[in-house]
């Protein structure tokens, strides 16, 4: 076999790994990154489906935008402008927030045609639904959350604790 193949094939190969399979280099100017998960609790208990922003204490990094959504284990895999695995090094304020509403009955015709008269009666139910905020507003707001991290090079995992339980329903809108 030929051995320029083999070591250009090495080559590419390592070159490959090294910098990662199409993954979209950085934007100018962003810092470098730091794996993070937050993982958000609720009395004790794993909160799903939170969404986690993160706001930078230190100005220079204010255009980074790092969040994430939770798991039903609680834990947000933080990512930098929506894509960017990681976080900047630094204190950031923390906001938590979590709408839902409750199920739909029949959420299979959720994908039937729209002139079918199922589709119909699944907009009308729909729009009855009652959404629900599950995050006290204290922690939902930039201005009043007391929820802090500081990431570091050394630590990857942080558990925040975003106060008790609570389901509040939301005005609706007359239609």
């Amino acid at each position: 076999m030929n051995h320029t193949f083999i070591s250009l094939t090495a080559l590419s190969l390592a070159l490959s790994f090294l910098l990662g399979c199409g993954r979209e280099p950085l934007p100018a100017g962003m810092p470098k990154l730091y794996p993070a998960t937050i993982t958000v609790v609720q009395e004790g208990v794993p909160l799903d489906g939170a969404m986690v922003q993160l706001t930078a204490e230190d100005p220079a990094l204010a255009k980074w935008g790092p969040g994430g959504i939770t798991d039903a284990s609680g834990v947000a895999t933080i990512q930098t402008n929506g894509k960017y695995k990681g976080v900047p090094l630094g204190a950031y304020k923390v906001v938590v927030m979590k709408r839902a509403r409750d199920p739909h009955p029949h959420p299979e015709w959720a994908d039937l045609p729209n002139d079918d008269p199922n589709y119909q009666k699944f907009q009308q139910i729909d729009r009855t639904l009652q959404s629900y905020i599950h995050v006290e507003p204290l922690y939902s707001s930039l201005e009043t959350s007391p929820l802090r991290v500081e990431i570091t090079a050394g630590q990857k995992g942080y558990t925040i604790d975003a106060g008790k339980k609570v389901k509040t329903a939301v005005a609706r809108s007359p239609d």
